[in-house]
């Protein structure tokens, strides 16, 4: 005797979800993105980093007068789907945006480069490669100021 509609309708939904439930269980978890507020290195302090496009700052050696280095700490750990953080880097009143970098594992991307701007957008990634689910990538970007 043949099952009525309405039970064979009932016994596949619960089926699909018996077989669905570990799947849902298994899913790898959120990526998180953190940035820390923004600190300030002047001259006479030495400079963190090479900064692409001027010379005159090298990582190791004093800052020249007049130059100000932002920097802000970000760590992402890497979940199920990559994502990546963008946030505003600003430089202190009366000071322009020259050049940006990143350290460690982080890499940085200026998104709306323009001379003689006080601050810039930038998008921070971490290469997708070497950094796997569950996994944080650290490091520090960089502003130039002047």
């Amino acid at each position: 005797m043949p099952f009525p509609r309405t039970t064979r309708a009932f016994a596949c939904a619960v089926a699909a979800l018996a077989l669905a439930t570990p799947a849902l269980a298994a899913q790898a978890p959120d990526s998180t993105i953190t940035v820390s507020p923004r600190e300030q290195i002047t001259a006479p302090a030495a400079s963190p980093a090479d900064f692409p496009g001027v010379s005159g700052v090298r990582a190791g050696v004093a800052l020249p007068r007049g130059w100000v280095v932002v920097g802000r700490d970000v760590k992402m750990t890497r979940g199920g789907e990559v994502a990546y953080g963008a946030f505003r880097m600003t430089c202190p009143k009366g000071k322009t945006w020259r050049s940006a970098t990143a350290s460690d594992d982080i890499l940085a991307s200026v998104l709306d480069r323009s001379p003689r701007k006080r601050s810039v957008l930038v998008l921070a990634t971490f290469p997708t490669s070497d950094v796997k689910v569950g996994e944080t990538a650290a490091g520090t970007v960089y502003s130039l100021c002047r």
